[in-house]
């Protein structure tokens, strides 16, 4: 098949790798550095094992029209890797292309709710694959990926009842670490993957501790439980709800039953094990939303889809919305924010 990654980002190369890796065709859209890297020392994947990939020879480059423009066929695929906050400006890209994209399927891996909601309202659903990776990767270099831990996989789900999407999930069969499941409801796949997405994130963009250190902390891992439950809450809330399913390497269902069952005392002897063993030495997402302080972050499709969906459904959901408030707040200020202060609001709504 013929793949598009859009986004190529740590997400979108490690991915497209795979997809290579698979003898697959694979095109990239990345940032200057990424195609210029890419270019002069091809896409190099760094594993936990200490092997290391290196691809060379790949198409690439910066802007989504030009790679269109020049493309000998039309490609099968669209894998979206770009940010939530960023998809916007991406479905205004695609929209722009009109007939150069053709038919082609188009695959999100944005973290979080909304984004196939937005591209369901430009492009309908037929053509839509939900997806959603569990494997920890980090950028090494401008076209260099680092996986940080074995285990994870991709889930896909389409939002349609066509079956032709099938043939996207085959080729990814044959990459050798992507680990494919397919699910039969998108909607409890990527929810089930915002619960994995909440821990230990917004906290530590706030705090500047990584998740292990927040998890051992028993106020903080407080707060953690209560942005968990609320989350639960709030998928049980829908009609009907949503179910919380396992994903590639990750028992989801058995951490939600904990979660809801257990107290935060009977949780706390082994959940901080479990975070710190899940991530590698990969910082979350938000973390580097607040670091960088673009003015942006995911943490409105995250903790801010809980709260929203929370608000519409009549479920309290103090403790993400307040996340989300701060969250953005310090990705937006420009200036270094008190991690004192942050801790002590936190701790105000226990």
């Amino acid at each position: 098949m013929r793949f598009l990654v859009f986004g190529a980002g740590a997400v979108g190369g490690w991915i497209g790798a795979n997809l290579v890796m698979a003898r697959q065709s694979v095109t990239f859209v990345g940032r200057p550095d990424f195609v210029a890297a890419l270019r002069e020392q091809g896409l190099r994947v760094v594993l936990p094992s200490g092997e290391t990939w290196r691809l060379c020879d790949l198409e690439a480059g910066t802007a989504l029209a030009e790679v269109l423009g020049r493309a000998s066929a039309p490609f099968d695929a669209v894998i979206l890797c770009m940010k939530s906050f960023a998809l916007p400006q991406a479905i205004a890209e695609l929209r722009a292309c009109g007939t150069l994209i053709g038919q082609a399927r188009l695959v999100t891996f944005q973290n979080g709710i909304g984004s196939e909601a937005a591209l369901a309202e430009a492009f309908g659903t037929s053509r839509l694959v939900a997806a959603t990776l569990t494997s920890p990767v980090s950028l090494d270099g401008p076209a260099a990926v680092r996986l940080e831990r074995f285990g994870g996989g991709v889930g896909l789900a389409a939002l349609s009842s066509s079956q032709d999407w099938l043939a996207i999930a085959r080729a990814m069969v044959g990459a050798p670490l992507l680990r494919l499941r397919t699910y039969d409801d998108w909607q409890a796949m990527k929810w089930s993957k915002l619960l994995l997405n909440l821990m230990g994130n917004a906290t530590s963009a706030l705090l500047g501790l990584p998740p292990a250190a927040i998890y051992r902390d028993r106020r903080l891992f407080a707060i953690e439980m209560r942005a968990l439950r609320e989350a639960l809450a709030v998928m049980a809330a829908h009609a009907p709800p949503i179910r919380v399913v396992n994903l590639p390497g990750y028992p989801v269902r058995a951490l939600a039953l904990a979660v809801n069952l257990l107290s935060d005392s009977l949780l706390y002897p082994f959940l901080p094990r479990l975070v710190a063993s899940g991530r590698g030495g990969k910082w979350p997402s938000l973390y580097y939303d607040v670091a960088k302080q673009t003015g942006r972050s995911e943490v409105t499709s995250l903790n801010g889809a809980v709260a929203d969906a929370g608000q519409r459904l009549g479920v309290p959901t103090p403790i993400n919305a307040a996340l989300t408030e701060m969250v953005m707040r310090a990705a937006q200020t420009g200036a270094p924010h008190d991690s004192l202060a942050a801790r002590r609001t936190l701790e105000a709504l226990l």
